[in-house]
C-alpha cells in the first residue's frame, strides 16, 4: 500500500513537472526603442555594417536594455534565450559567449573588446546595458524582422520589432 502511494505521488509530480516544462513560451511584442511601462523595461536592437570586421567571421547585433523598474534585472547567459528572425523569416541563434564557442577567436581580439562583449550579469535600477549578440558572417542582419529575447530571471519573453 505504501509503495502504491509513493508511486502515485511520484507519477503526479512527474506529470505536473513535465507539463509545466512543455508549455510554450509567450512573447510580448515590443517596438524597438520603446518601453514596457508595466515592467519598467526599455528594449532596442540595432545592426550596423560598420561593425562587421571587428571580429573576423562574425557580425554584431547590439541590443540596448534599459532598466527603469524598481528591481535589479538579473541576466544569465546560460538560461536567457535569444533568436533573430531575418528578412526572409529564417531563424538564427546568436553566439552569446564567444569564449566557449570559438576560444581562438576570443583570444585573438583585444582585451578591451573582450570586456565589452561580456554578457552582463545584471542591470542596475536606472541603468542601460548593451548586449552584443554575435552571428556568423553568413547571416543577413540588414532589415531583420524581429529579435526574440526570453529573460529567464523574469520568466518573460519579448519580441522586438525594429523601427525604420
Amino acid at each position: 500500500m505504501r509503495r502504491a502511494v509513493i508511486l502515485l505521488v511520484s507519477l503526479a509530480f512527474i506529470f505536473t513537472a513535465s507539463s509545466a516544462l512543455a508549455r510554450k513560451k509567450s512573447y510580448m511584442k515590443v517596438a524597438g526603442g520603446t518601453s514596457v511601462p508595466s515592467l519598467g523595461l526599455g528594449l532596442d536592437a540595432d545592426y550596423s555594417s560598420e561593425t562587421d570586421n571587428i571580429i573576423p567571421g562574425f557580425k554584431i547585433l547590439s541590443v540596448a536594455i534599459v532598466n527603469n523598474s524598481i528591481n535589479i534585472m538579473q541576466l544569465d547567459s546560460r538560461y536567457d534565450e535569444w533568436q533573430l528572425v531575418d528578412i526572409r523569416g529564417k531563424k538564427h541563434d546568436p553566439i552569446i559567449d564567444l569564449r566557449t564557442v570559438s576560444p581562438d577567436t576570443y583570444l585573438a581580439i583585444p582585451e578591451k573588446l573582450r570586456q565589452e562583449l561580456e554578457y552582463p550579469m545584471m542591470i542596475q535600477v536606472g541603468e542601460t546595458k548593451i548586449v552584443d549578440l554575435l552571428f556568423k558572417d553568413s547571416v543577413k542582419l540588414d532589415g531583420f524582422r524581429a529579435l526574440k529575447f526570453f529573460a529567464s530571471s523574469m520568466g518573460a519573453g519579448f519580441e522586438i520589432f525594429p523601427q525604420e
